[in-house]
């Protein structure tokens, strides 16, 4: 059974795309791996065919020039001489193939005429008797001073300009040699020339087979179409209706948890409430000068606001429900709450991975009481350092702290408030966001004045104990009276008289 489960799927095609698709990847593994050897079979012949083009065109060029030495001159020159300049304008304006160059030498090896000799004194220097030779049809090397043909000769060099197919011819009469060479580099240029003649031919080819199976396989699997997309969009109606059921279920394990952290605050749910409402209200107003707020970040700070202070689930109650003010120990107590909330976020994003709600709701809970100039707590952060999120969320914060009305003080005004906030600006908070809270205050004061009660908060951890305590009164009260009358509760009056 276990086997049976763990064994391989069957391949299927689900999809007129994806038969398509299949039809074209295999035909293209075909048409590209029949192109590629065409291709390297092309190739290899291209470079022989070249090869051997390019040395009958060298010998054909040396013969033609041998009949022009024949002609022009009948008796050996000199250097510098004019029958040596006649012989020299022969040769800078020969005809020779593409990329060939042509060169007389004389009896010791050296450079006698030369293209660019005029432009290049040195050249009548260069010594290439010593130069190595490889004659076609034969296996040995040979050094140029020992070549003296009647008839031209072919081969290749390894040292003039690199690798060349050269041709070589001795004329007696005059005691030079002619020499014609072309470089490997102008060789394998024009192969490669013609290679992509031939991979152009071959893509193209490809190309066309491509788009007539395109056609074909449309035209086969189209009466099959209607029903795969029917399907395929149930499907993607189902993924995403799970998918915005998770995210509902996320955010609101998420709000459980920030409300856990109320139940031993100072604050009730309506804290959380209006912290979210504040910074949403901020963070629309601030949209158009931050590019990274969009509806979808708006969206998270919504959630993640709620987790500001979850921290304070770490606090011990003696510090967090004193009513007077703190200590300087108990202060610094207090102020570890922001990395308790980050830790334990963190600890929640190790196990369910990256989340961009869970990264803004640890920014939002490790930065909310960082200040604009550094004198913030947990690590003093300033300026840019501080997250947007927790920027935004610090003056929600101390504008719902002061206009509430908790146990231990009383609720200050709308207008009185927002002069404090003002007078934070570039020192408490980030100038921009309390400009953007002034633009947008009486909005604070509308949600204020709709959600803020007449009646001090109160932990509702202190309340649940409070009713907690009540119920057990009364509890006690009725086992009392029913002692009293003999009456108990879960013993039915005909089993008493039995029993009687």
């Amino acid at each position: 059974m276990q086997q049976a489960q763990n064994s391989p799927r069957p391949f299927r095609l689900r999809s007129r795309a994806a038969l398509i698709a299949a039809t074209l990847s295999l035909q293209a593994v075909v048409i590209g791996l029949g192109g590629y050897v065409t291709l390297q079979a092309a190739r290899a012949n291209l470079a022989d065919k070249v090869g051997e083009s390019a040395a009958k065109d060298n010998a054909r060029a040396c013969e033609d020039f041998v009949k022009v030495l024949g002609t022009e001159v009948h008796e050996p020159f000199e250097y510098a001489s004019p029958e040596w300049e006649r012989v020299q304008n022969h040769v800078k304006t020969f005809s020779l193939p593409e990329g060939a160059q042509l060169v007389v030498l004389d009896d010791h090896g050296r450079v006698l005429c030369h293209p660019r000799l005029e432009n290049s004194p040195a050249l009548r220097t260069l010594d290439i008797a010593a130069q190595v030779v490889r004659l076609d049809g034969s296996e040995e090397p040979v050094e140029l001073s020992r070549i003296n043909p009647a008839e031209v000769k072919t081969g290749t060099s390894e040292s003039i300009s690199g690798r060349a197919s050269v041709a070589v011819a001795y004329v007696p009469s005059l005691g030079v040699k002619v020499l014609v060479y072309r470089p490997q580099a102008v060789l394998s240029a024009a192969a490669a020339r013609m290679g992509e003649k031939v991979i152009v031919w071959v893509t193209v080819s490809g190309l066309v087979l491509l788009g007539v199976s395109l056609v074909g396989s449309s035209i086969l699997v189209r009466k099959y179409d209607s029903m795969v997309m029917r399907v395929n969009e149930q499907l993607e109606h189902e993924v995403e209706r799970r998918t915005r059921r998770g995210l509902t279920i996320r955010n609101a394990v998420v709000f459980g948890l920030a409300k856990l952290a109320d139940y031993r605050d100072t604050d009730t749910g309506a804290h959380l409430e209006r912290i979210c409402r504040y910074s949403v209200v901020l963070a629309q107003e601030l949209c158009e000068q931050f590019p990274e707020v969009d509806h979808a970040w708006i969206e998270r700070l919504r959630v993640a606001a709620s987790m500001h202070d979850i921290g304070k689930v770490g606090i011990p109650d003696s510090i967090l429900l004193k009513p007077g003010r703190l200590t300087d120990e108990e202060r610094r107590i207090m102020e570890t709450h922001p990395v308790i909330g980050a830790d334990t976020l963190l600890a929640v994003r190790r196990r369910v991975g990256d989340d961009d709600l869970l990264t803004m709701g640890i920014q939002v809970a490790l930065s909310h009481h960082e200040r604009w100039d550094g004198t913030g707590y947990p690590f003093r952060l300033k300026g840019e350092q501080i997250p947007l999120a927790g920027r935004i969320v610090a003056v929600a914060d101390v504008y719902d702290a002061l206009t509430s009305k908790r146990v231990y003080k009383g609720a200050m005004g709308h207008e009185q408030a927002v002069a404090i906030i003002r007078e934070g600006s570039g020192s408490h908070f980030d100038a921009r966001v309390v400009e953007a809270f002034l633009r947008v205050s009486e909005q604070f004061n509308q949600v204020r004045a709709s959600a803020v009660s007449d009646v001090p908060e109160r932990p509702r951890l202190e309340s649940v104990v409070e009713r907690a305590r009540l119920i057990q009164e009364q509890s006690v009260a009725m086992h009392r009276g029913a002692e009293e009358s003999d009456v108990l509760p879960f013993v039915r009056p005909e089993r008493r008289t039995r029993a009687a």
